[in-house]
Order: structure tokens, then sequence, then C-alpha cells
């Protein structure tokens, strides 16, 4: 092919019209992108320049939650809102606390995921009146 058919990226080059496939792990592990990647961190999203919120809609492909572009998800409004609420009301409406059989939240980190070792166990209590809890 010549030059002018190949789309040239970094040190990557692909003919043009090529479909390319971006690795949702390989960015989210990346050394040259993140200090530490494996480690939890969700701080990393943060956007600096406007008020310390969450960015899910980040354009530099540092990392891709929702999709980006025009194929990104319709919903990462609709659905950050929702996850937020229902995490307040669970807050708000229960007392929240350890199982009588647990000691301490054990915060040790899974040493292949990005995830927890152990589960986090908690007892909730309901602190309004039973009549806000609908069956």
């Amino acid at each position: 092919m010549c030059p002018s058919q190949m789309l040239k990226w970094q040190a990557t080059s692909s003919p043009k019209g090529s479909n390319v496939i971006l690795s949702r792990l390989g960015l989210g592990r990346n050394p040259r992108v993140w200090e530490e990647p494996l480690r939890f961190n969700p701080e990393r999203q943060l956007n600096r320049a406007v008020d310390q919120r969450v960015d899910l809609e980040e354009n530099d492909l540092r990392f891709v939650s929702f999709s980006t572009g025009r194929r990104g998800c319709m919903g990462v409004g609709l659905g950050s809102t929702i996850v937020v609420m229902l995490l307040a009301r669970l807050l708000q409406g229960f007392s929240w606390s350890l199982p009588p059989d647990v000691d301490k939240i054990d915060f040790t980190e899974d040493q292949i995921y990005l995830k927890k070792a152990s589960p986090l166990l908690a007892q909730a209590k309901p602190r309004l009146p039973a009549s806000v809890y609908p069956i």
C-alpha cells in the first residue's frame, strides 16, 4: 500500500478504513499512563480542571467506562445519577454497622483483579419509619 492509504498513529500504522479495537483492560492498566495501575485509586478519574468532578466521558482514552465518541453510551449521565441517588438513599435510610462476627473491614486487594480480595460485609438497620420502606 502506498503511504497515502495508511493511517499512522504513534508507532503504529494500519490501512485507512481499518477497524481499531481498544482494550479496556489494557487502557486501565497501562503503566505509561497510570502511576501504579494495579492499585485501586478512584481519584484518578477526577477531572482536576473542573471542580474535582468525576469525568466518565474522558476523551484522552486513558480509560473507557462507557465507550466514547459517537458510539458512546447515551445513558451515561442518567446511569451515573441513578447510582448516586441509590447510594444516597441507602445511606439515608439505614444505619450501617459491621455484622456481629466481623471485627474490622479487610481492605486487602485481590492480586489478579482490581477488586477487594474478600467481600464487604455490612449490616443494615432501618433508621426511618416503617411506612417509608415499601415492600
